[in-house]
Parts: structure tokens; C-alpha cells; sequence
């Protein structure tokens, strides 16, 4: 505390390089400059990495899905107590986080579990999600009004509200995306907006850290009962996804590929995956103006263009398996901003027309499903619908027409 309030009266002091001019008067710009005296100490300091990306889902919402990283500066433990995402041009707040539901958003580097207290010079990532009225004016900034309690604060500063992690939205033209399957019943698993097995995959590469599956989709299938599979679990021809063609989502060249690894036994992930084979048999297809289409998971030998190929919309590039890290046959879809599946930032994408025909109850009723074979559990009562220029979110069941 001593060596904090001791830099703090250095710099009031002006120790260190003179500003003075020639003459012995002060010469400052004002543009810029904090009053002195006016400083706040403030414990969590913060950015957001990427910018977020407005886009409409299949709920008729408008939504920004991006992540703040904060970090506490003081040799203390500091608890965040709140969270405001605010209008920065109006000062209105457009989302608010307190109690379990903050709580359950702030994840520790290294860890997948929750938290609001970070440990002192604790790193941790708070994933964060507004939703807005389809009417609604996107604001152009935002800022995040963050109230925390700092047991290592200068005295009378424990509790305070300070602001953090001003970011500009990226209002960019969003891709539309055709089908990528053909047929009734397929599940969006773990898809946006607030899966963790893929919007809270933040992954440390070459230096820094990647989202680059904050949008991805886990594309299954149900039959006719609503069973993802029937009979044995372990053998993947089991499952109604099973085998089914994958097409071209946009015209587009391709830019990655793997066809040679082997299917993997369904039920568990697999062990001894490395970082690039996690993807199993897939295709990166680069549709152009920085968006890039990740397919994985694919059946071997089954992957049909090579590194350099031009494909169109609609072209069949292989065929649904479940290679690399995958526990269940599936497509996994996901659009980023450059090449690597991994060392890349997620982007959302729409499509053009789907229907949706139900909704899973929830991420676990789905999980029960795939991993026992029963029905999936639906949300009862909702009518089909169908929808075009929209992102599927999490667990919707889609029919993909041609």
C-alpha cells in the first residue's frame, strides 16, 4: 500500500523528466490530461480483445457476444461485486450482471470454473452476452461500470464503481451462409450464445488467446423418435447424422484441409489428440472479405477438395463422421477471421432460410439424449417457424431445405 501511495505522490510531485519550459513555467496540454488531484485508484483494470459484432438470431433479437479481460492489480483479493455494459454515447445501460448470474461469467485464467472474487494480480476473462429489442438502436461504444470491493485499497477506496474496457462495436457486413446439410431434425448443439464448451473456449495461441469457436455449432441429428442414435452407442453408423453429405456453405477457396485421420469410438473423447488433429478430417473454406468457414469432424477419405480448390455453393465437400476430438458423430461449423481453426477470432454468420421445428429443452436434456440414447426432452408447445438472415442459436432443431 505504501509503495502504491508512494508512486501515486512521485508523479503529483513531478519527479522524474521535466515539462518545465525555459523560462521556469509549467507547460501542459490540456486535451487529454486528468486533473491531479482527481485520480482514481482502481484495482480491476481491463479491455475488451475483440470487438463485438452485432447480428440477428433465430429469437428475433439482436445480440453483441464479446469478452472483457480484467485483471486485479493490487496485492489483495478484490471482489466484483457488479457489472454495467453501458451506451457509452448515452450513458444507458444495455445489460447488468449481479450475484450467481456474475458470478458464473467470470472465469480465472486456467479454469473453467466461476468466480467473483480474483486473488491478487489474478488474470480472468468475463464472457458477456446483450441481448436487444430487433427495433433497437446498436449502440456505437460501449463502456463497462464495474463496482468492486479491494481488500488491499487505499483507505476510504475499498468500495468503488469504476469504469473500464470502452470498446467501439463492429457494425461489419455480416456473411450469408447457405445450408450446410440437407434435412429435418438437426440440432444446433452447444451454439451460440452462451454455451461454454464453445462461446467460453477462450484458447492461449502463439502468444495470445483465441475465441475462434465463440459462434461454432455442433450439428446432430434425431430420428423420427427423437433419438440421436439406436442400438449400440460405440459404433458410430449408429447415429442418425451419420454419413450425411456436407456442402459448401458460399462460394469460396480452399485454404486447409485434412482427409487421413481415423473415426474415433463414439461415447468418450477420445485421449492423446493433439492441438492439430483436434478437428479431425476438415475443410477451411475462405469465402472472402475476411471470413472463414471451419467444417470438422469429417469421415476419413471422405473429404473432397484439396488445398487451392475452388468450390460453389452448394458442392458436396465430404461427408459427416466423427474424427479428431469428437465423442459423437457431428459437424462442427464455425466462421472466423483467418485461416486457423484455432488462431483465429469467431465471427457470427446468418443463413439465408431454415425452419425451426422444436427446441431442446437444454443443454443437459441433449447431453442425456447423446449420451443414453432416450428422446430428446423439447420445449412443449411452440409452433414451427421459419426464418432467413438469422444465426440458429443454442439447441434450436432445424430443417435445412435445398
Amino acid at each position: 500500500m505504501v509503495t502504491v501511495l508512494a508512486v501515486v505522490a512521485l508523479a503529483a510531485a513531478g519527479c522524474g523528466d521535466s515539462d518545465d519550459d525555459a523560462d521556469g513555467s509549467s507547460s501542459t496540454s490540456s486535451s487529454n490530461a486528468t486533473e491531479v488531484g482527481n485520480e482514481q485508484f482502481t484495482p480491476i483494470v481491463g479491455a475488451v480483445e475483440f470487438a463485438p459484432v452485432p447480428f440477428e438470431g433465430s429469437d428475433g433479437k439482436v445480440h453483441l457476444v464479446y469478452e472483457l479481460s480484467v485483471t486485479n492489480f493490487t496485492s489483495g483479493s478484490t471482489k466484483i461485486e457488479g457489472l454495467k455494459i453501458l451506451d457509452e454515447g448515452s450513458g444507458r445501460a444495455v445489460g447488468e450482471l449481479t450475484g450467481d448470474a456474475l458470478n458464473s461469467r467470470v472465469q480465472p485464467a486456467g479454469s473453467r470454473d466461476g468466480t467473483d472474487v480474483l486473488d491478487a494480480g489474478q488474470a480472468a476473462t468475463i464472457f458477456l452476452h446483450v441481448t436487444l429489442d430487433k427495433d433497437a438502436t446498436v449502440p456505437d461504444k460501449l463502456i463497462h461500470e464495474v463496482s468492486v470491493n479491494a481488500e488491499a485499497a487505499p483507505p476510504g477506496q475499498n468500495r468503488i464503481t469504476e469504469r473500464l474496457g470502452e470498446v467501439d462495436v463492429d457494425d461489419r457486413t455480416l456473411p450469408v451462409l447457405s445450408a450446410p446439410l440437407r434435412g429435418e431434425r438437426y440440432i444446433a448443439a452447444d451454439g451460440c450464445c452462451d454455451a461454454v464448451r464453445h462461446t467460453r473456449a477462450i484458447l492461449p495461441v502463439d502468444g495470445q488467446t483465441y475465441v475462434a469457436q465463440r459462434y461454432a455449432i455442433d450439428y446432430e441429428q434425431a430420428d423420427e423418435e427423437f433419438k440421436i442414435f439406436t442400438g449400440d452407442p460405440k459404433d458410430p453408423k449408429n447415429y442418425e447424422i451419420f454419413g450425411k453429405e456436407v456442402y459448401a456453405v458460399a462460394d469460396g477457396t480452399v485454404v486447409g484441409t485434412k482427409n487421413d485421420l481415423p473415426e474415433q469410438e463414439p461415447g468418450t473423447f477420445p485421449s492423446g489428440i493433439s492441438l492439430q488433429d483436434a478437428d479431425g478430417n476438415y475443410v477451411v473454406l475462405d469465402i472472402g472479405n475476411g471470413f472463414y468457414v471451419n467444417y470438422a469432424h469429417m469421415q476419413p477419405g471422405s473429404v473432397k477438395p484439396k488445398v487451392g480448390d475452388k468450390v460453389t455453393k452448394g458442392d458436396v465437400i465430404g461427408l459427416v463422421g466423427n474424427t479428431g476430438n469428437s465423442v459423437a458423430p457431428h459437424l462442427h461449423l464455425h466462421v472466423m477471421n483467418g485461416p486457423s481453426p484455432l488462431a483465429s477470432q469467431g465471427l457470427p454468420a446468418v443463413y439465408d432460410k431454415f425452419s425451426v421445428t422444436a427446441q431442446v429443452a437444454s443443454t443437459a436434456d441433449f447431453d442425456a439424449s447423446e449420451g443414453t440414447g432416450i428422446p430428446l426432452k423439447l420445449v412443449p408447445g411452440l409452433s414451427p417457424s421459419d426464418h432467413e438472415d438469422e444465426m440458429i442459436l443454442d439447441q434450436n432443431l432445424v430443417t435445412f431445405t435445398d
